[in-house]
Order: C-alpha cells, then sequence, then structure tokens
C-alpha cells in the first residue's frame, strides 16, 4: 500500500527537515502546503514562513521526485488538509503536523495492519505530549479523581483513502454519507494493537518557546479571555527552575483555565523511557533552540 503524506506548515523549523528525513523513505509521495491562513495572518501580520523553512524543503534531497510543494492564501487550516487531500494519490492519507513524530520503523507495520484488517479504516496512536524539554511530559488529570494521571488520546491522523474521506486539521474527520448527508467518523483500529509494539505519537507541543508563544496567541483568538494571565512568563518561561517542584506538586501548567477551555488541569511527569533512537539530531536541534 501507497502512503501519502500530508504536511501543512509555516515557520516550521527545526521539525520539518526532520520529518522529510525520517518519513521519505516510506512516502509514495509528500504533499506540503506551506503558509499561514487567514488567522495566522491577522496574529503575526505575514503569511509565510520566515525562517529556514522554505529553505529546507527547497534543498531537500528528492532523487524519487516524491515531494510536492503548493502555496496558496489558504482561508484555513482546514483548507490546506482539503488540498492535499485532493492531489493525493496513496492507498493511505497520512496528516503530518509538523512537531508530531511517530518512529518511522513502525511504518511497516502499521501498513500492514490496515491490509491485515479491511474493517477499520484510521489509526490514532496515542500522544506523548512534551512539555519545557526533551525528557518531561504533561498527563491530564482525571476530573472524577484528582489523584489519577490518564494519558493523552490518540489524534485520528492516518486514514484509509476511500470515496468521501473528509480530513481536517481539527475534527471533523472521517466519510461523508450521502445518505445521511454527513461526516460519519472512521472505525478506529485498536489501541493494543499500537500500544503493544509501543508505537505512540511524539507531540512536541510545549517545547520550542517560539511555538508556544504562537500557541497562546491562537488560543487567545479563538477564545477571548481563556489564556491565563502571564502563563507564558510565570509558567512556561519558569519550567527549568520550577521542574521537579511541579513534578512533586502536581502543579497545574495548563495555559488554558479548565472553566474556559479544557476540562482537565496538566500536570508534568518525567519520560520514563528513552526517545527512539532516529530522534537524536532531532532532539540535539530543539536542545539547541531552546538554548537560544
Amino acid at each position: 500500500m501507497k502512503i501519502s503524506f500530508g504536511i501543512i506548515v509555516i515557520d516550521g523549523m527545526p521539525f520539518i527537515k526532520h520529518q522529510l528525513m525520517l518519513i521519505y523513505p516510506y512516502a509514495h509521495e509528500i504533499i506540503i502546503c506551506e503558509g499561514g491562513d487567514d488567522v495566522w495572518e491577522q496574529l503575526h501580520g505575514y503569511r509565510h514562513s520566515k525562517d529556514k523553512t522554505l529553505a529546507s524543503i527547497k534543498n531537500f534531497p528528492d532523487p524519487e521526485n516524491k515531494i510536492c510543494f503548493l502555496q496558496k492564501r489558504w482561508k484555513r487550516k482546514n483548507d490546506m488538509c482539503h488540498e492535499y487531500s485532493r492531489v493525493a494519490s496513496g492507498d493511505i492519507i497520512w496528516h503530518v503536523d509538523v512537531d508530531e513524530f511517530i518512529d518511522p520503523r513502525h511504518v511497516p507495520y502499521m501498513v500492514e495492519l490496515f491490509q491485515r484488517y479491511p474493517e477499520y479504516d484510521a489509526m490514532a496512536p496515542r500522544q506523548i505530549v512534551l512539555w519545557g524539554d526533551t525528557g518531561t511530559i504533561i498527563g491530564a488529570v482525571d476530573i472524577e479523581n484528582e489523584h489519577v494521571v490518564i494519558e493523552f488520546p490518540g489524534i485520528d491522523r492516518i486514514y484509509r483513502r476511500k470515496e468521501g474521506l473528509y480530513i481536517n486539521h481539527l475534527p471533523l474527520r472521517g466519510y461523508f454519507d450521502p445518505s445521511e448527508k454527513r461526516i460519519i467518523g472512521a472505525k478506529l483500529f485498536p489501541d493494543e494493537l499500537l500500544c503493544q509494539r509501543d508505537i505512540y505519537n511524539f507531540h512536541f507541543s510545549y517545547v520550542l518557546p517560539k511555538s508556544v508563544k504562537n500557541k497562546m496567541k491562537y488560543y487567545q483568538q479563538r477564545t477571548p479571555g481563556s489564556t491565563r494571565p502571564g502563563w507564558y512568563e510565570n509558567v512556561f518561561m519558569r519550567f527549568s527552575e520550577k521542574r521537579e517542584e511541579w513534578i512533586e506538586s502536581q502543579f497545574d501548567v495548563g495555559p488554558i483555565d479548565t472553566k474556559n477551555g479544557y476540562h482537565f488541569p496538566f500536570v508534568l511527569k518525567p519520560l520514563h523511557k528513552s526517545l527512539p533512537a532516529c530522534f537524536k539530531d532531532l532532539e540535539k536541534d530543539i536542545i539547541h533552540e531552546i538554548g537560544k
């Protein structure tokens, strides 16, 4: 089965070059939709990458002519997903958020699952969400029992390409049912098929200061008043001095007050496993970026 990877990106360094290196051997094609949407331009005042993202894409060796690069005036992030879905020709469409990584050594097994179980149409590997550095993650506190920390659920990023497929950056995703005139969620592969092989989605969501700043602007624009005042300066930027204390006390490091958005607080935990060996160069670049 052939995989079409779809990437949406703006200012994606240092992630984009590592994404391309890791997925290229497994790709039938890589469709890159670059640029910010209307919301990005409203918040930042520009539409195309200002870091080295464009150079990294342009200079990336593509001996098999797998990379398709698209730039348009995107109205929404979802439109970028619709565009790569429209032109993709693979049997599987894999949405790549630029700061999310799955160890590519698992790809052959994941393709095998699609072949073996035609009754399932999408995969949602559980997330390991990194916070502050490459050795700390966040967990979600169970609202029914504040002493229980639960894993983050998976995000359905990987779909079987078939009629009616509808990919969004944010939900809703699935297949359009003309009889019901609505999007029907895909039947997901069972968690255990992925977890038993230690397949997780490593999400470097709260690691780079520039990315976190951008995320806060986005949250505030989406729901005005939802972000905690002074959170970036008083929580995120104090991580290195407060890490051990906050892990011990289960301090809520979430950027959004639970009554304004998320239904649970975030707490810090050590990452009790090493990052996959194939991420070592990525980790070096992240540590360098944090130290700037």
